[in-house]
């Protein structure tokens, strides 16, 4: 008589301990991709927001450029200066400096015995417009056609005045 042995002699089945490891692995994968999601959303709502200011700033530049502001006005030293709050408690500033008139009182001021002629000035009509909307900085020259008041500045300077 044989004796018939009880083992199974064909495996075909997996482990406890491959079973584990096998979910182990799986786990750690399933948890880092849900931390890479989560991270995408927190990085796409911080473009959004970048994206949302500096379409701001670029609209409160084009109203100054137009001349459309239309908000709180402050004629300092060196130019106009517009601030404002956005419905979302957002503060803005755009200032605006004439560029041609700074250097021209810099140079009056530190050089009053050098000849004007020889020191280079930007064109008259230079401006500077500086937005700045939470953190974004646009800095933007232009040109403008010279006011009546620059003009008569410049005739009054030059001894005649203007009618």
């Amino acid at each position: 008589m044989k004796v018939k042995n009880t083992r199974a002699e064909n495996k075909n089945g997996f482990t406890i301990l491959e079973v584990m490891v096998s979910l182990a692995i799986v786990g750690i994968s399933i948890g880092i991709f849900f931390s890479l999601i989560g991270n995408s959303s927190r990085l796409r709502e911080k473009i959004d927001r970048h994206t949302e200011l500096l379409l701001l700033a670029r609209t409160k530049t084009e109203e100054a450029l137009l001349g459309i502001l239309g908000e709180k006005k402050i004629k300092g030293n060196e130019g106009n200066i517009f601030e404002g709050i956005t419905k979302d408690g957002l503060p803005w500033r755009v200032s605006e400096v004439d560029k041609y008139k700074e250097a021209k009182d810099k140079i009056s001021l530190s050089l009053a015995h050098v000849d004007e002629d020889l020191i280079e000035l930007p064109p008259k009509g230079t401006m500077l417009l500086s937005t700045l909307v939470g953190g974004i900085s646009i800095e933007t020259i232009f040109f403008s056609e010279e006011s009546e008041e620059s003009e008569g500045e410049d005739n009054e300077e030059a001894g005649t005045t203007s009618d």
